[in-house]
């Protein structure tokens, strides 16, 4: 991610894992939201039963302004358990069930809000190596910050207002899109169909591979399965966008999403990508491993930038360039900017920090390849002069007495998204 802002907070983390204290009385267990126990008392899910993959159907609707979906997870059972939790946010749960080598049987579930936790019960043991897959229906209201699946919209220059809906699920944020196992070290794989109005369009991580009419007029888009991937990597977007396609010399289509009206300032972002995608599939000597890049600017976005795997989405600063009014320094920071979400797509996507304490190996070396990759692909913008003003900007903040290691323990989102600093990024 490239934020705009960096502020460091000075928190006072728990270790990884903490239990809560005295969690041996019974009065000190956490308790569901229906007055029973919850099953489990740490901020962070058990490692007893992991994700292998994600079915997920999303149908956002841009009038109302809510979305239903419904997932089917299958598991990795690594100890025998009853018990399967995970991340939900801020969502209605409704019809969750097992489907076990015995068949389909319902699941209880109960709700730690404090948490973000979801506990479902089964009557019978999950046995440890067998497969099992959990399915669960869900709705909630589009998100009105700039985190989750979230509501934005653009104005045209004729006056007329249009909705769209995207995504920013990192750091913590994709539990409150659909249940899932929403730290970086389970990853899985993601299959995701999105129903829309034809008036829109749906691109995610993956290419479309099909488009199947609903009843209702509704169109249902179908995309490939995705590489093995975090949570806080999954991305799709619902607008009425256009965009712009070159390919690279590897053969990976790069994109461009922009709104009509701006479609025809995405000529250099385009370029840009397809030359620094190459630079990088030859200088890592690891091919970029999936079939197309886009790029996405949202009109309401929050943050500098993000590198979701297949779809990273910009502010509309970070991406468009008119060349009539664009500066030589605009034309250096959208250069960088892709450059770092780009160095991402290996740096984060790829090899991943097993937990946030460690987010500096995604954002140091995003931030790090930027210079490298400008220096050979754009020596003309001289981006090793400001290299050193980095620097200082990082002793700046480290000089503080509020500043804190590299890698710091961190547990809850809070503490999470105050990892996205100076010391993480040009430290």
């Amino acid at each position: 991610m490239f934020p705009l802002l960096l502020v460091l907070v000075v928190s006072i983390p728990l270790a990884s894992g903490a239990q809560i204290p005295n969690q041996g009385q019974a009065k000190d267990l956490p308790v569901a939201t229906n007055g029973e126990p919850f099953p489990w008392d740490r901020m962070r899910l058990p490692i007893t039963i992991s994700p292998l993959h994600y079915d997920l159907t999303i149908h956002p609707n841009l009038t109302t302004l809510d979305f239903t979906g419904v997932v089917r997870i299958s598991l990795d059972v690594q100890e025998d358990t009853s018990t399967v939790v995970l991340h939900a946010k801020q969502m209605h749960i409704s019809n969750v069930v097992l489907l076990a080598p015995e068949g389909i049987r319902p699941l209880r579930v109960l709700e730690y809000p404090r948490f973000h936790q979801l506990a479902l019960l089964s009557d019978s043991v999950l046995i440890k190596g067998r497969k099992y897959e959990v399915q669960l229906e869900f709705a909630a209201n589009l998100s009105d910050s700039f985190h989750g699946f979230y509501k934005g919209s653009y104005r045209t220059s004729s006056g007329e207002v249009r909705a769209i809906a995207s995504t920013q699920f990192e750091a913590t944020f994709a539990r409150g899109a659909f249940p899932c196992f929403d730290e970086p070290a389970f990853k899985a794989n993601f299959t995701i169909r999105i129903i829309r109005e034809p008036r829109h369009i749906a691109i995610s991580n993956m290419p479309k591979v099909k488009t199947v009419e609903l009843p209702g007029g509704l169109l249902e888009d179908h995309f490939d399965t995705t590489v093995k991937m975090s949570t806080y990597l999954v991305a799709y977007i619902v607008s009425d966008f256009l965009s712009v396609s070159k390919t690279t010399n590897h053969g990976v289509k790069i994109s461009v999403y922009a709104v009509p009206e701006k479609i025809d300032q995405t000529a250099f972002a385009l370029d840009a990508a397809v030359k620094l995608l190459d630079f990088y599939d030859d200088y890592f000597d690891i091919p970029y491993p999936l079939p197309k890049q886009d790029l996405a600017a949202i009109p309401d976005f929050q943050s500098g930038a993000m590198e979701n795997w297949g779809l990273t989405t910009y502010r509309e600063t970070g991406l468009l360039f008119d060349p009539d009014r664009s500066s030589a320094s605009d034309k250096l920071g959208i250069t960088k900017v892709i450059a770092h979400e780009l160095a991402h797509q290996w740096f984060g996507n790829l090899v991943t920090m097993e937990w946030w304490n460690d987010l500096w190996l995604n954002e140091g070396f995003a931030k790090f390849m930027e210079f490298i990759s400008l220096d050979i692909t754009y020596p003309e913008l001289h981006v090793d002069d400001f290299f050193l003003g980095k620097c200082f900007e990082a002793m700046e903040v480290d000089s503080l007495t509020s500043s804190h290691p590299v890698s710091t323990p961190v547990e809850n989102p809070t503490q999470i998204q105050e990892m996205f600093d100076d010391v993480s990024y040009d430290k």
